[in-house]
């Protein structure tokens, strides 16, 4: 579970600015048009989905220089929701998040690459 949260999927974070003038921009969680989910393998034969309902962020988006593009996100551990009650308290004690002592996680970009 610890090795996945690496793997998390930042969906439907587009870098949809009309200019080609280089813009630092704040996520739009409030407009729904960005979330944080994750997915895990569950019994080596299914996926299990899930989501963090709480977070912050920031990126900038550079048309003519993509290397110039960054993604800062930081997520209240404790908003981990798998529409299992049970798991998600379990997802938040020490095996896992351990959200008392770690309460946010961060993710910081460190390169962005072009896919289609």
């Amino acid at each position: 579970m610890k090795k996945s949260l690496l793997g998390l999927t930042f969906a439907s974070l587009m870098f949809s600015a009309g200019s080609a003038v280089a813009a630092d921009y704040k996520i739009d969680k409030e407009g729904q048009h960005a979330f944080v989910n994750f997915r895990i393998q569950h019994l080596g034969y299914s996926w299990l989905y899930g989501t963090f309902k709480d977070f912050d962020g920031t990126f900038t988006f550079d048309e003519k220089n993509p290397a110039a593009d960054k993604v800062n996100v930081t997520i209240n551990t404790t908003s981990v929701d798998t529409n299992h009650a049970e798991r998600d308290k379990h997802l938040r004690s020490a095996d896992f998040l351990n959200t008392a002592k770690y309460p946010q996680a961060t993710f910081t970009s460190t390169q962005r690459e072009e896919r289609r």
